[in-house]
């Protein structure tokens, strides 16, 4: 099949070939291209690996700015040393960690931002919510690591609250 292209005058011939597409341009210029190449979807990225608070998943760099993200718009209803007041819960030591164990980092930044503050729910960004859970597990005993905690849903849903081990 003979095919003038509108514009540029050029004729080309295309046909199908022992499973490959070939394209010839007047003037002598091939090309080609296997289908199975020019209809092959993109390989899916790699799954996130699965890991552990206890693997060093966020910064000290990163908890010390969750710190004064805590300061600014949670310490008001948790307290200070984050052992919640009369209508917050505290989100420190067993009485917050036994509600979060078994669970995922991302589940907790994704409740974090859907619920707090109470009197303005959902206006925190993902990335402050992100801060501020490395401060928690970091005041948690958690141990930082040398990489912040990226502020990646599927990535987050990769790392569980675990007991000590």
């Amino acid at each position: 099949m003979f095919l003038r292209h509108p514009r540029l005058g050029v004729y080309a011939c295309a046909a199908l070939a022992a499973g490959g597409l070939i394209l010839s341009l007047a003037g002598g210029a091939t090309s080609v291209a296997s289908a199975a190449e020019a209809a092959a979807p993109e390989a899916p990225a790699p799954a996130p690996e699965a890991r552990s608070v206890w693997d060093g998943v966020y910064s000290a760099a990163q908890a010390a700015r969750g710190k004064k993200a805590y300061d600014t718009e949670c310490a008001r209803c948790h307290g200070d040393a984050l052992l919640g007041g009369e209508d917050s819960p505290p989100l420190v030591d067993q009485e917050f960690l036994k509600g979060w164990y078994g669970k995922n980092v991302g589940r907790l930044v994704d409740q974090t931002r859907r619920t707090m503050p109470s009197d303005g729910p959902g206006r925190l960004s993902r990335q402050l919510c992100t801060d501020v859970v490395a401060y928690l597990l970091n005041a948690n005993g958690f141990p930082a690591g040398k990489a912040d905690l990226v502020n990646d849903a599927t990535a987050q849903k990769q790392i569980t609250i675990e007991a000590k081990k």
